[in-house]
């Protein structure tokens, strides 16, 4: 079943939110799940509104009444869909200067730190929007992505506290791997002006992978949250070999939960067996994780 859309613009952010059609009764609490496009793409991307099909499909199936309801929120990363401002700075480095970007590296930064303001600016204020008189209850939220987007999951679950959950589809949490060997492979000399003096500091001192991720104990910012890696073992882009000491040491706590799905054969590209795993990530979510067996 298709699920229902509204489209808000909340501070000028255009911000559709789907739902599923039998999500009506006013008592049910809410979990919303912000889900973002990757690089090049936007919101109204097929292969997009197809993986929220099947969140939204998963999270409300089953028996009724359910416990939670769920709403997917999926808006434009800056630069992107309806906040285009200039394709080629969406490209990466390149020896064919109609192709060639350099500032790759600060462009796909700014992008993922944006979106992840987005998504506390839009905990704060989207609930204003959907529900003014106060209809429905969000209790809880989460974020999920694919590609730039599972990027931007990482930044925001390592700065944005009211995040319970979290999804990151052929993403990485580590920047300075990830983009220092996305250089290497460009032929492109990892410092300035290519890596700037300033980004290097920045990343350094903010970057998930530069965060105390290993902790038992706080300040570490994953403790406590339910998390779900997927990624493809041929995924060239985005390689499993930036992310795989972060995502192997990452302690998540006794009351985390944290879920890794490696597909082999497969490369940069999102899949239907990924979109499975999202579903039904998201399915336990609402269910109060009763059963899951991760």
């Amino acid at each position: 079943m298709d699920p229902s859309k509204q489209t808000l613009l909340v501070g000028g952010l255009v911000v559709d939110v789907y739902s599923h059609p039998s999500a009506t009764d006013p008592t049910t609490p809410i979990h919303a799940l912000f889900f973002l496009h990757g690089r090049y793409g936007s919101a109204q991307r097929p292969y997009v509104i197809d993986t929220i099909k099947t969140i939204v499909n998963y999270g409300s199936g089953g028996a009724s009444p359910r416990k939670k309801d769920l709403i997917v929120v999926a808006f434009d990363h800056r630069n992107h869909g309806t906040r285009l401002v200039n394709k080629q700075r969406n490209l990466e480095w390149s020896e064919d200067p109609r192709k060639n970007n350099d500032q790759h590296a600060v462009d796909m930064y700014t992008i993922r730190t944006g979106s992840a303001q987005d998504v506390s600016f839009l905990i704060d204020h989207l609930p204003s929007f959907l529900y003014p008189s106060g209809q429905r209850t969000i209790v809880e939220w989460g974020m999920g992505g694919i590609d730039i987007g599972g990027l931007s999951t990482w930044t925001a679950l390592s700065r944005e506290p009211r995040l319970t959950v979290g999804i990151s589809i052929i993403g990485c949490p580590d920047y300075t791997k990830l983009i220092s060997q996305r250089a290497a492979s460009s032929g492109v000399p990892f410092k300035p002006p290519y890596y700037p003096d300033s980004l290097k500091a920045y990343v350094d001192a903010n970057d998930p992978a530069k965060l105390p991720y290993r902790a038992k104990d706080r300040p570490n910012p994953f403790l406590g949250r339910k998390i779900l890696v997927i990624s493809g073992a041929e995924d060239t882009l985005v390689p499993w070999v930036a992310s795989v000491e972060f995502v192997q040491n990452l302690e998540v706590g006794e009351d985390g939960i944290k879920q890794v799905v490696l597909l082999e054969g497969v490369g940069h590209k999102t899949t239907p067996r990924m979109q499975r795993e999202a579903g039904l990530f998201v399915k336990k979510w609402l269910n109060d994780w009763s059963n899951a067996k991760l």
